[in-house]
């Protein structure tokens, strides 16, 4: 008899069960045992798009695999001040206390390559303890160990104050545009990297630190007011000189396995941090065609104190000059040359975005 009450109680549990189960799947609340509150399930029933079969791609599922349709609608204003992810249910009832974002308006962030650019950043991503391989460092002269740790020096100091100011920029952009989000995110790792890592070249080989900047890039860095004046100044303005010299001086930096690894993995990071900010210029100048005199503005002042950045640091460019050249003379005119260089592939690159009459307005510092 003890045996036949179990088997039953077991029966009626397990039935019990299955109930729920098929209740639960038919978004329906499953009936509670006595004493206890029915179970509401219209959670489950949210009016968001189901059914979500994205294709999975060659690169496994990326972001903008699984961003389709209604989840992928990346809206020009985002009304919400909360933290509701893009394409989630969100009644009234439950809107809970609005953020501190201030951004809320696409044109103010989006580039369309954002997303892709995420994909790269996280595939491409490196750590300088083990992808450079240090010990291929070799003896240099002491004065050209000291020129290469006075680049590094700054260059750790830029991408310091370029992953501070963006990261303070991060939290006033709305969750609507969470690609350009996750995108800015591995920017500052990116530059975080940058930092320790050419902290680490001033110090590796025999080196030290060497003699702050002027700042007034910095100043111009951190003082701008609307995201796509910051981003100009530091995606565009900054990103571009440094990419051209990073590209233009390796051969005469890097004589060893280590130095070019370096210079290589910090020059893909700087193509993709160029690449975000051309198309994030490119967009807002299509969509705001009315602002093109507001961005020349934002140009010209990131030109002119880039400019007297280069001029007027000596330290930086005493060192270039020392490793551009054995003969000093020599070495100012490859200077120039450089400097004319950076200059002409900035502008080319804003002819991309359409600002092709910037040369025109070139600042004279950068002359």
């Amino acid at each position: 008899m003890a045996e036949e009450a179990s088997t039953k109680e077991e029966t009626q549990e397990s039935s019990k069960s299955g109930a729920a189960e098929q209740a639960s799947s038919n978004g329906e609340a499953p009936a509670r045992q006595p004493g206890f509150p029915p179970i509401d399930m219209s959670w489950a029933n949210a009016p968001t798009q189901r059914g979500m079969r994205p294709t999975i791609g060659p690169d496994g599922l990326t972001l903008a695999l699984a961003d389709t349709g209604s989840y992928g609608d990346a809206p020009d204003h985002w009304p919400y001040e909360n933290d509701a992810p893009r394409g989630a249910y969100m009644p009234l009832e439950r809107m809970g206390l609005p953020a501190g974002y201030t951004i809320f308006d696409k044109v103010e962030v989006w580039a369309d390559n954002c997303a892709d650019l995420y994909e790269d950043a996280i595939r491409d991503r490196w750590a300088s303890a083990t992808a450079i391989p240090w010990e291929a460092l070799e003896r240099q002269p002491a004065h050209i160990e000291q020129a290469i740790s006075q680049l590094c020096t700054n260059w750790s100091e830029d991408a310091h104050v370029g992953f501070e100011t963006l990261a303070g920029w991060l939290e006033e952009i709305s969750y609507g545009y969470h690609e350009v989000k996750l995108y800015l995110a591995t920017v500052v790792f990116d530059l975080a990297r940058h930092t320790e890592t050419f902290r680490k070249r001033a110090l590796a080989n025999g080196g030290s630190l060497g003699v702050q900047r002027p700042g007034f890039m910095h100043r111009s860095i951190g003082s701008a007011l609307k995201f796509t004046e910051f981003v100009i100044n530091l995606n565009v303005v900054r990103t571009s000189f440094m990419l051209s010299l990073i590209e233009q001086i390796e051969p005469a930096l890097a004589h060893n396995d280590a130095d070019r690894t370096l210079y290589r993995q910090v020059g893909k990071d700087l193509k993709r941090h160029l690449a975000y900010g051309l198309e994030h210029l490119h967009y807002f100048l299509a969509r705001e065609p009315q602002k093109r005199p507001q961005v020349n503005v934002w140009l010209s002042r990131a030109e002119a104190m880039l400019g007297a950045e280069l001029r007027r640091n000596v330290p930086y460019n005493e060192a270039l000059v020392l490793l551009l050249d054995e003969e000093p003379k020599a070495g100012v005119a490859k200077l120039a040359a450089l400097r004319r260089t950076q200059v002409e592939d900035y502008l080319d690159r804003l002819a991309e975005t359409t600002m092709t009459d910037r040369r025109e307005r070139l600042a004279r510092s950068l002359h």
